[in-house]
């Protein structure tokens, strides 16, 4: 059987309702408030996405994302900073509702630790290039002659997750 939705209750406006509501209650605020109408100028990324395909080695690709996560976490910083001043907002009638400070913390946080997991992939990646295969009596072939050890690379360079 196919998914019905739900009937619409009228207790649950819908999205577009609300919105169209906040727009003509706010009118009066954003005549006092200009914002801009068009999205923020990004930055722009070409030469990154232009670079990446000619890198070949891990050293080069940390370059790159050392280069990219300088250039773009002061923006995402901002942003997440402005997300936790929404959820800080106390207007003198209202506030936000518990959940609503919750996402906006939670959008905050997911941006911060956008930039920190790549940081983490990038020394990942470098210790799996870096770092030499332990060898030791405990690992089978660690005998083996030089040659026949190092013909065919272990399947795992490091620890993965």
């Amino acid at each position: 059987m196919p998914h019905q939705p739900s009937p619409r209750s009228p207790n649950r406006p819908e999205p577009g309702d609300l919105y169209r509501k906040a727009r003509r209650d706010a009118a009066p605020f954003l005549a006092g408030h200009p914002l801009p109408d068009q999205p923020a100028a990004l930055p722009d990324l070409t030469s990154y996405l232009q670079a990446l395909p000619d890198a070949r080695t891990p050293a080069e690709v940390s370059a790159l994302t050392h280069q990219l996560v300088a250039a773009t976490a002061p923006v995402l910083d901002h942003i997440a900073a402005h997300f936790v001043t929404l959820a800080l907002w106390a207007g003198t009638e209202h506030r936000h509702t518990p959940q609503a400070v919750r996402l906006l913390r939670e959008a905050a946080q997911t941006i911060r630790t956008a930039v920190v997991k790549v940081a983490e992939a990038d020394l990942e990646n470098l210790r799996a290039h870096y770092t030499p295969p332990a060898a030791g009596p405990e690992h089978p072939g660690a005998g083996a002659p030089a040659s026949t050890a190092t013909a065919a690379p272990a399947p795992s360079a490091g620890p993965r997750r």
